[in-house]
């Protein structure tokens, strides 16, 4: 067997696995985002989308159904894409778990304010409660804020997940947050937001990838992979084989191992850059490559386990 049939058959046994476990809905996607007219009325006083700009429609669970079902995924996971300053947003989001398609959500909230407190408990008891995410610098100033730092605590004793939209340069504040609170669950949102230039990704960015890894609390989820290429939203289709991805995926994999690497659509802003058909597929062939306990634990078990989604919330 020469090299290309070796290669060839591989691709056979990668694709056999993926149906075989694609009988039934089986994937968990933790990571799309659904807004209220509420909240976009309120959004388009301040900021001017593109016309195709997701982020600036009405998008709601009945919308994912028919993705959901042809692509095999179970339930999806929620993540907030509300201003800080809006709690009604996010009790809009929990009342969104009537719907069969969701499992849970990971809130916006500001951990310095005093009533902090006041409003996780009451989104805790919904039961659809998974975490919070914060953006950029967020992290920084909660790091030095000591309210804040209590509300992390809590955080950490109630096992809530913090996702963090955020970049390479941004790593040593992970490091912080991972060696000061390390029973908190930390994942890191699409890949550090690898950006690909001419096919590479950047030193920094393998050097905040490997050094995270290290803590054993944080994750990395491999979310959108489209968002990675480089292509202009809106404008170019992102590639759409494997082998263009693989200097983000690989490194990621080889740091973080199977058990701490969850897959994710962030649908739907990847539909910016391309088909989400393709962001599953992309994904489901690179975890296949590393085997069948690579594929489940990549595109289902590790965000139930992460998250601690509730089987009774998966339809």
């Amino acid at each position: 067997m020469n090299v290309l049939q070796f290669a060839a058959s591989l691709s056979v046994l990668a694709l056999t696995s993926i149906t075989a476990i694609a009988e039934q809905p089986w994937i968990i996607d933790p990571h799309t985002h659904f807004k209220g007219r509420e909240q976009i009325a309120l959004e388009n006083q301040t900021v001017k989308r593109e016309p195709q700009n997701t982020l600036g429609h009405v998008v709601v669970p009945e919308d994912y159904r028919e993705l959901a079902d042809r692509l095999g995924i179970q339930s999806t996971l929620v993540v907030e894409a509300v201003d800080q300053d809006q709690p009604q947003f996010n009790d809009w989001l929990l009342d969104q778990a009537k719907s069969d398609l969701v499992c849970g959500y990971v809130a916006r909230a500001d951990l310095s304010s005093e009533d902090f407190q006041t409003h996780h408990r009451r989104y805790k008891q919904t039961g659809y409660l998974n975490g919070y995410r914060f953006r950029f610098d967020e992290l920084s100033g909660y790091l030095k804020n000591e309210t804040a730092r209590k509300n992390l605590a809590t955080l950490q004793t109630d096992g809530m997940v913090v996702d963090l939209l955020i970049e390479p340069s941004h790593a040593d504040d992970v490091a912080e947050l991972a060696a000061t609170f390390p029973r908190l669950k930390i994942v890191i949102n699409h890949c550090f937001r690898a950006n690909m230039v001419d096919g590479k990704v950047s030193d920094q960015w393998k050097q905040a990838v490997a050094r995270c890894a290290t803590f054993e609390n944080v994750f990395m989820k491999i979310s959108s992979i489209v968002n990675f290429a480089g292509t202009k939203p809106f404008v170019e289709q992102a590639p759409t084989d494997l082998q263009t991805y693989l200097p983000v995926l690989e490194p990621c994999f080889a740091a973080f191992g199977e058990d701490r690497v969850i897959f994710a659509t962030n649908w739907g802003v990847s539909t910016h850059f391309g088909s989400v058909d393709d962001v599953v597929r992309i994904v489901q062939e690179f975890l296949a490559s590393k085997g069948d306990s690579a594929l489940r634990k990549g595109m289902r078990d590790n965000a139930i386990r992460v998250y601690g989604i509730n089987p009774q919330h998966l339809r």
